[in-house]
């Protein structure tokens, strides 16, 4: 279930426990502008930003970073030394080991009020196989759904095409377009 309910111009995007939204967005939208605060609380974030700009966006959004994750997306190293915890980065093809890492993550999160964000599926498909990408979706929104975390994947919708968003689409509970 979604909604649009706008306060002061920021809409929430309102998900029921284990829900897996896809959130369409423009080229240089935030997806943490959508969240509930309440998503601040216990949040872990999978993106090819720099935790540096991660955490800024997320301090400015009033989260406690100290109870924000993130798994960096990246072939490089990253350099972050603030209070939000930060794994070793992974580099945007390697889905196995990104996988691994999400099934030690997602018990931590919490049954009801852990949340998942994607920043930007379209990082996975511009370097990995498309089918790969698919079934690496459909397995993780899967894995959040059963362990009842809420899932917010986001992209830019305009930049693939009809037929992968179609295939992607199906993976998930909820499509949500900010665009």
């Amino acid at each position: 279930m979604s909604s649009n309910r706008d306060t002061t111009g920021v809409r929430e995007l309102r998900l029921d426990p284990g829900a897996q939204a896809l959130l369409s967005l423009d080229t240089m939208q935030s997806p943490f502008r959508e969240l509930p605060p309440s998503a601040y609380a216990n949040l872990l974030v999978v993106s090819s930003t720099a935790p540096d700009d991660v955490a800024s966006v997320l301090d400015d959004a009033g989260a406690d970073l100290s109870r924000v994750g993130q798994i960096p997306i990246t072939g490089s190293e990253v350099d972050y030394d603030g209070p939000m915890l930060t794994s070793a980065p992974v580099v945007p093809d390697d889905l196995t080991g990104l996988s691994m890492r999400l099934s030690r993550v997602v018990n931590s999160l919490g049954a009801g009020r852990g949340w998942l964000v994607f920043d930007n599926l379209n990082v996975f498909l511009l370097y990995a196989r498309e089918d790969r990408v698919l079934r690496f979706f459909d397995h993780v929104a899967t894995l959040a759904r059963n362990h009842e975390i809420y899932g917010v994947y986001t992209l830019v919708r305009d930049a693939i095409d009809d037929q992968t968003y179609e295939r992607l689409r199906r993976s998930f509970d909820v499509e949500v377009d900010r665009r």
